[in-house]
């Protein structure tokens, strides 16, 4: 077994994960403060974790909660330690679980089960649905080829949005071609259009993203290019905007509401499939801890291996089947993520400095003459498929 890189760490000089740590993930506390009534308890413990943050020593959790262990045996080798001297993905996943800790989420009381972006996440819905509106067309006229492909690049652009590190970028829509940096479209489509089996659906944000989401889950229903579709969804607040069940069922909700005859007809369609177990939602737990998806515990692994394919969204679930390490971008995709139980596609926006399956060419006209920032910029996107032979 090839030996895997060195992980990318919060410390790195200029980069972007040190950035969110010492930048951006303090901005969130600070929204928190400002958007709820808190009781000076839990404001006291908000304003003593950014301290933290900023200058001191990373801390364990200290509340009972089923979940501890896994994150103790997690940051054990880090406490003590500065916010910058540990693995960006560790960092960037343990301060969603200590804001948690913070506000009381897990624990009784009037904040009990509260998600504390709520607030944000009903403003990029309510804000989202009107653009989708304007391009939702339910695409009979095209053919199936066509219509994946389509639902694919507007279901990937919908991935643009960022509340985890409080950015937005361009409108989703009409990027020009030369802004995949991999397009394996046509590679899926073949795979899919053979199989017509069993898909697992790994969601990301909610906003313009969740609804792009559901239009493709529905395509491929409805053109009998899946028989199912399993829903992964997040089972606790996560990196602010990813999903959780009850964002999948407000999104339905609004589509239901919406007063468009397409985007209604499309809540109907969805609402029968999750009604008859042709979408069927989980959210493992799992999916909300700091671990990767090659230490995915066995039952999970058998669980995703029962499918013909996994669409995995966004920047984080790229991260975590790859590894958040120091690849060299040429790495083909099958040695980074060969150990996947199953076929995967991958639909994400650049919004991390960490990119596999590029040919050197293609690296070297990158470098010399895309935007110094290509990487993180949210404004490139790559669609990744990989057939297991296993």
């Amino acid at each position: 077994m090839t030996a895997l890189p060195p992980p990318i760490m919060a410390s790195e000089t200029g980069s972007f994960a040190r950035k969110t740590i010492e930048e951006l993930k303090p901005g969130i506390i600070d929204n928190l403060l400002n958007q709820y009534d808190y009781t000076p308890q839990i404001q006291k413990a908000l304003l003593e974790f950014k301290s933290e943050m900023i200058s001191g020593q990373l801390k364990p959790l200290q509340e009972k909660t089923s979940d501890r262990p896994i994150w103790d045996l997690d940051v054990h080798a880090y406490i003590g330690e500065s916010w910058l001297n540990i693995p960006w993905i560790l960092a960037e996943t343990f301060f969603f679980r200590r804001v948690l800790e913070a506000v009381q989420y897990f624990q009784p009381g009037p904040w009990q089960g509260k998600d504390p972006f709520q607030h944000l996440k009903d403003c990029e819905l309510l804000t989202a649905l009107p653009e989708f509106i304007k391009t939702f067309q339910n695409k009979n006229a095209s053919n199936d080829e066509s219509a994946f492909k389509e639902a694919c690049y507007q279901s990937l652009w919908g991935n643009q949005s960022d509340l985890s590190n409080l950015q937005s970028y361009d409108e989703i829509l009409n990027h020009p071609a030369e802004k995949l940096v991999i397009d394996h479209s046509e590679q899926a489509f073949k795979f899919i259009s053979h199989h017509n089996g069993k898909l697992a659906y790994f969601f990301d944000n909610v906003g313009k993203e969740i609804f792009f989401d559901l239009a493709l889950i529905d395509l491929l229903l409805q053109r009998n290019l899946a028989q199912s579709v399993t829903c992964y969804l997040k089972s606790q607040p996560f990196f602010v905007s990813d999903a959780l069940p009850k964002d999948l069922y407000q999104a339905v909700d609004l589509l239901a509401s919406s007063s468009d005859e397409e985007c209604e007809h499309l809540a109907a369609r969805i609402t029968n499939d999750l009604k008859s177990g042709k979408i069927r939602i989980e959210a493992p737990p799992f999916l909300a801890t700091s671990r990767t998806f090659r230490a995915m515990p066995d039952a999970l692994k058998r669980e995703i291996g029962q499918h013909d394919l996994a669409i995995l969204k966004g920047d984080v679930n790229f991260r975590k089947l790859v590894g958040d390490r120091h690849w060299d971008p040429t790495t083909p995709i099958e040695k980074t993520a060969g150990y996947f139980p199953t076929s995967l596609l991958s639909l994400r926006t650049l919004k991390g400095e960490l990119i596999v399956g590029l040919e050197k060419d293609q690296l070297h006209n990158l470098e010399s003459n895309a935007e110094e920032n290509w990487m993180i910029n949210g404004k490139r996107g790559t669609i990744t498929f990989f057939q297991n032979q296993n």
